[in-house]
């Protein structure tokens, strides 16, 4: 249930991927801001916080993580801060065998799309450096996944790992018998994702009843036309993984005021303070 305070809550999520960090302001369910860094950094993040009074910021990874980072950016939210770990609550069940080999952004997206499609089966995609490709069933249990490489890892380890293979971009028409090289390579590469994604979905639906799949990522306006050509019902959310980071820290929130912490928590300062903790 949305409170009247929720509405209004100021809060930050940072998703650390593989190959940039995505940074999202919500006001509510709302985004306000966002930005994409290829190298994160606390002084990039000063334009973003501007001089709102944050109610907190929730931080996923799925690499290495900067604890001079990570602290200095604890005290520019007044220590309201959430970095996902194994053992963080979670609005969602996780049916994953071993839970602290599971990525942040995974539980994330899923949590993301629990939050959009309450008591439905959704089929998770996020396409990014890597494909994760998992199914949130009905009940909001976090079943299972698969994870393969991205478009752009396919085509650049087809160029790599051959003598003439020549590097192609993922762009342009994808054939399904095509008849020039570089169409070949695009075809396969991309045509063979959605064709995964197809089959899942389709696993999905017979085992599952899903009738719905969620796409996020990097490539998820490339392959929502080619899935749709498929007949298949495809929602693209660019912040799936941000929102269900939101979702998260709401969750933890709400645990925390339940066990009587509520309002003792102290408020963060507004923004006129903030430089002078990171010099």
């Amino acid at each position: 249930m949305t409170t009247d305070a929720d509405s209004q809550s100021m809060v930050m999520t940072i998703d650390q991927g593989n190959s940039s960090a995505k940074l999202d302001v919500w006001k509510g369910l709302e985004p306000v801001r966002m930005l994409r860094l290829e190298e994160l950094s606390v002084e990039m993040l000063l334009p973003l916080l501007g001089d709102d009074c944050f109610d907190g910021c929730v931080y996923c990874s799925v690499g290495h993580t900067d604890a001079k980072f990570l602290e200095t950016l604890r005290r520019l939210m007044d220590w309201r801060m959430i970095v996902l770990t194994p053992s963080t609550p979670l609005p969602i069940s996780i049916g994953y065998a071993g839970r602290e080999t599971l990525g942040g952004d995974r539980v994330a997206a899923a949590a993301g799309a629990a939050l959009l499609y309450s008591g439905e089966c959704v089929l998770v995609v996020d396409s990014g450096t890597a494909v994760t490709i998992d199914l949130l069933d009905s009940h909001g249990c976090f079943v299972g996944g698969n994870i393969s490489p991205g478009v752009a890892m396919r085509l650049r380890s087809l160029h790599e790992s051959t003598d003439r293979l020549p590097i192609v971009e993922a762009e342009g028409d994808v054939e399904d018998f095509a008849t020039d090289t570089v169409s070949a390579i695009r075809s396969g590469a991309v045509g063979g994702m959605v064709s995964e994604i197809a089959d899942s979905f389709s696993r999905a639906s017979s085992a599952y009843g899903c009738k719905r799949i969620a796409l996020t990522g990097n490539d998820a306006t490339l392959l929502a036309p080619l899935l749709r050509k498929r007949g298949l019902p495809v929602d693209v959310h660019p912040r799936l993984v941000g929102l269900g980071l939101l979702s998260i820290f709401r969750y933890v929130e709400s645990l925390a005021a339940d066990s009587g912490r509520g309002d003792d928590c102290p408020r963060p300062a507004r923004g006129h303070g903030r430089k002078s903790i990171i010099e």
